[in-house]
């Protein structure tokens, strides 16, 4: 039997017994987007969807008309609402933006954090983040929670005052306990950046482990980063490494260059999740993504000829061009 087996060995192609090709690492593999597709398509299709016309809504709409018309500024603001869902009415996008101009110029505190929102994001107008903040400042006099959480995402930042910074965390804190993740990660953000003593860092690193814990990109970064520099935890290139790691894999252009950082210099030890992927590989798709240090070692790997690469004068005065660009998008130049 042994002999037969051996013979029929002899008489397989050799790519039968060939080494498997070697595992990419899946922070160098690309994002994952099927399904986007046809989820765009099912919004599209509600937001699109056909107007109502039934007798009642098309009676409610007169009424809503009659009473905006005279003035109701929350009458106005059912106008607009009615208009842009297409209730008893053809959809209208600009007269509706018009009637929710008029409701919130008319003190209704709920027009006036929708068009604030709507100014800030570029909802429907043209982004305005001046008109958009006074709207919502506006709004949030009447304490419309909608604006109050506009405002502590958006405006109200580390370089506020004492208020405003007690403002942003209380307000950032109820959309922690209502679930909304991305809020630890900017929790731990501001309180590390303000931190004064290391039972507020510690605090801090908390509120990034939770954010890590669902996987929330920055939260990945920065739990590594926390590591990495022994800042609210002990330091340990271990850890910061693994943490890295996982913050490239969920793409995180930070988590890709600090992860890169870590493999070029030696620090950490193994990578967990793959074999180890170059740290130039890295660079580029963080520097591709806009990531400012990515950016400056590309510079410097094509200047010198670094991490396997040929000197390239044309490749670095690309890159220091495009680091210019970020540089000053950013408002640093």
């Amino acid at each position: 039997m042994l002999k037969y087996l051996f013979a029929l060995a002899c008489l397989l192609p050799a790519s039968t017994f060939a080494e498997p090709a070697p595992r990419q690492h899946p922070a160098l593999l690309p994002f994952d987007m099927s399904g986007l597709d046809a989820l765009r398509q099912r919004v599209d299709a509600v937001v699109n969807r056909p107007a109502d016309l039934s007798a009642d809504k098309v009676a409610a709409f007169e009424q809503a008309r009659a009473s905006a018309q005279a003035g109701d500024a929350a009458a106005q603001l059912r106008m607009a609402g009615m208009l842009h869902e297409g209730q008893g009415t053809p959809r209208d996008r600009d007269a509706s933006l018009a009637w929710l101009k008029k409701s919130a110029e008319g003190g209704n505190g709920t027009a006036q954090s929708v068009l604030g929102v709507a100014l800030t994001h570029g909802q429907g107008v043209a982004v305005d983040r001046k008109a958009g903040e006074y709207w919502l400042r506006k709004a949030a006099a009447q304490d419309i929670e909608q604006a109050h959480i506009t405002l502590a995402l958006q405006y109200e930042t580390i370089h506020g005052s004492p208020e405003e910074r007690a403002h942003a965390l209380h307000w950032l804190k109820v959309c922690a306990e209502n679930g909304y993740f991305p809020a630890y990660n900017e929790i731990g953000y501001r309180l590390m950046m303000t931190a004064t003593g290391e039972a507020q860092r510690v605090e801090a690193f908390g509120w990034y482990m939770q954010a890590a814990k669902v996987l929330d990109p920055p939260g990945l970064n920065n739990v590594a980063y926390s590591y990495e520099v022994g800042q609210g935890v002990a330091q340990s290139d271990e850890a910061a490494l693994g943490w890295y790691e996982m913050a490239a894999i969920a793409k995180s252009p930070p988590g890709q260059t600090g992860f890169a950082r870590l493999l070029e210099q030696g620090r950490g030890g193994p990578t967990r999740q793959g074999p180890a992927p170059p740290p130039f590989a890295l660079y580029l798709l963080a520097a591709q993504q806009g990531d400012e240090e990515a950016m400056a070692r590309l510079v410097k790997v094509f200047e010198l000829g670094e991490l396997g690469q040929a000197a390239d004068p044309a490749q670095a005065a690309l890159w220091r061009e495009k680091l210019r660009q970020a540089r000053a998008a950013g408002g640093m130049l």
